[in-house]
């Protein structure tokens, strides 16, 4: 399942101390049986966790940020939503339940540190845990709604809103990126960003150098793109 091995073996000692998200709706002895079948591993930044061919087990973000997108026939990147510490992905679990292949792509976004349970034990643990049913279908419908808004970007609003939305909403003023990595953020071609940030620039919104940019005049850029009405898109719980 993962590209890389495991640096704690299947049965590790962090895979002792480590608390599975599920673990509080869980009866003792699945807590017990996620304990001695749960892999830990070592994801670098870059890995693919998952493909849109494989679907055989769930996993869990111990620490890191992994990255949920599609890839077109021609190689374009839209991304979805990201999983943070402590998150589970519901869509390998999806996977799972319908046993059918995935239709997007997991990636470390950074190193990460990932927990994998085999199809075989989360399947049965799901069958009879009414609570852990209840709890995912919520997580589901979390997820559907980042993919929902990502649907609403692409389909009516401009690249100039969507790359400006992009710089304004992230958590610093400093963009650590290059033209392409925000090409493959949003589903667009390299060029189409770089046109975008050169009119920025000579705008006087934000300053470009090598390897990323810095908004410097955030109103102004926000008052270009027709404002930030409508929400941005939240972390993922």
């Amino acid at each position: 399942m993962l590209a890389c091995p495991s640096v704690f073996g299947d049965n590790g000692a962090m895979s002792d101390n480590y608390d599975f998200p599920l673990n509080k709706l869980l009866a003792p002895r699945d807590r017990e049986l996620i304990r001695d079948k749960l892999v830990i591993s070592e994801a670098p930044s870059g890995t693919v966790i998952f493909d849109a061919t494989s679907c055989k087990g769930i996993l869990a973000v111990i620490r890191g940020v992994i990255r949920v997108y599609i890839l077109s026939e021609t190689g374009r990147e839209i991304t979805l939503y990201r999983l943070f510490e402590n998150d589970i992905c519901t869509l390998s679990i999806s996977c799972l339940m319908g046993k059918l292949p995935m239709q997007a792509m997991i990636k470390a976004d950074t190193d990460c540190t990932i927990a994998s349970l085999s199809n075989d034990v989360f399947s049965g643990i799901h069958e009879r845990t009414p609570a852990v049913q209840t709890y995912l279908l919520e997580k589901m419908n979390e997820r559907l709604a980042d993919v929902m808004w990502v649907v609403e970007q692409v389909a009516f609003h401009g690249m100039d809103r969507r790359i400006g939305r992009f710089l304004l909403e992230q958590p610093s003023t400093v963009v650590y990126a290059t033209h392409e990595e925000i090409a493959f953020e949003l589903g667009t071609a390299r060029e189409v960003v770089s046109r975008m940030l050169k009119y920025f620039e000579k705008n006087g919104y934000i300053t470009l150098s090598r390897g990323k940019l810095k908004v410097i005049d955030p109103k102004g850029l926000t008052k270009s793109i027709g404002g930030l009405e409508g929400g941005g898109r939240g972390q993922a719980n």
